[in-house]
């Protein structure tokens, strides 16, 4: 009994030093961007998959099953992935679950409701480091150039509203974080309220200080405000180097072109079409990527523009069957590593289908009907050894 309080008291003290570190490497990122200072990504992603496998169980059982340990590991592409789908399944988290800060869901529009993950979260404060890190350098400094605060408008449910979210987590980080005096929640869980924003957007243009706005929301939701914009008739020019950052498409389900509800938005609202920024995120990851509306493209093709994220999250592309990596500009399965995902698992295997060069992705959408094999496989593993069976 002594040997285990003693060899769990070693392992969170590991975690916390690795956490404190990786919080003060996000932190110095966001000062200073380039080059990525202390350039160990694979010292870390090893030294975090050894905390993982010795603390979050249902993660070692799946390694063990797959005959991988920390003695295997050189890099960040040998760390075992685990399908999204596993977060709805068993609670992966160093630790003892009931000592997680915060449990966010997913939200289960394209598995229905029933079928939610949820990704437990030990340390909101690396999350708010890695976050706030790559919102700055991504999004404020592509629009606002040296503007460290803007005036916050979010189309996204405050987190008090929807507890189980992070996106509205997100969202209470973004107006906390760089929002000036007057930044708002224009949504609550039960609305948005149109004729707010109407006067938010109306008054910005008009205020004789000119502060940059920054406008924060899904593409449904702008998809209905510029209806409602058109119906209406209103257009302004909102001030200089103000941004509009929508979080992504229609989950898997029809829905409207963001390419082009973005523009016509912009078009409306008066901001620059290069200060338009997708986010891509995920539940079960802790960081982000972006990319603009208008902006370079991966080599000479014509898909969207890249998504760029961070350098402590890392991507690729894997053969949907085997899960062998693809070479650079194919199309495949996408693998996500995040150290910021230090307190339950670092790499995550998606059923997102995209192309990834130098690190850039170029999302092509989520993989029709069934989850590829290579994820089906996978998971089955996971579930095996979670149940203790062989076949």
């Amino acid at each position: 009994m002594d040997d285990d309080l003693s060899a769990r008291g070693a392992l969170e003290a590991d975690l916390e030093r690795l956490s404190a570190e990786l919080a003060r490497a996000f932190q110095s990122w966001r000062r200073q961007p380039e080059p990525w200072e202390f350039g160990r990504t694979n010292e870390l992603a090893c030294r975090a998959f050894a905390i993982q496998y010795a603390g979050n169980a249902p993660y070692r059982l799946y390694c063990d099953r797959l005959g991988v340990s920390p003695a295997d590991i050189d890099e960040w592409r040998d760390v075992p992935a685990v399908p999204t789908a596993a977060f709805r399944q068993v609670p992966l988290f160093v630790g003892d679950p009931a000592e997680a800060s915060l449990e966010f869901r997913t939200s289960g529009t394209t598995r229905g409701p029933g079928r939610r993950g949820r990704h437990l979260v030990r340390d909101p404060e690396l999350y708010r480091a890695s976050l706030e890190a790559a919102f700055h350098h991504f999004v404020l400094k592509r629009a606002g150039g040296d503007a460290d605060r803007m005036l916050v408008a979010s189309l996204v449910p405050p987190f008090c509203d929807a507890p189980d979210s992070s996106l509205s987590w997100m969202a209470d980080a973004v107006v906390s974080g760089f929002g000036r005096p007057g930044s708002t929640f224009l949504a609550s869980a039960r609305a948005i309220d149109w004729p707010r924003a109407e006067r938010f957007v109306t008054s910005a243009a008009a205020a004789p200080d000119a502060v940059p706005v920054c406008l924060f929301g899904t593409t449904l939701a702008f998809a209905e405000w510029l209806r409602r914009l058109e119906e209406s008739g209103l257009s302004v020019s909102l001030p200089e180097g103000s941004v509009a950052m929508d979080t992504g498409g229609s989950k898997g389900r029809d829905g409207p072109s963001r390419e082009r509800v973005m523009k016509e938005l912009a078009g409306r609202l008066g901001i620059a079409s290069s200060s338009v920024i997708n986010e891509l995120g995920m539940t079960e990851l802790l960081s982000q990527r972006y990319a603009p509306l208008a902006g370079g493209r991966l080599g000479e093709s014509a898909g969207p523009p890249p998504l760029r994220g961070p350098p402590w999250l890392l991507s690729r592309a894997l053969d949907p069957e085997t899960l062998e990596e693809l070479s650079e500009g194919e199309v495949g399965v996408l693998n996500h590593f995040d150290l910021a995902n230090v307190c339950s698992v670092c790499s995550i295997l998606t059923e997102d289908l995209g192309a990834v060069t130098e690190n850039t992705v170029c999302w092509a959408g989520r993989s029709p009907g069934a989850p590829p094999r290579g994820c089906s496989l996978a998971t089955a593993e996971l579930l095996r050894a979670q149940a203790g069976r062989t076949s």
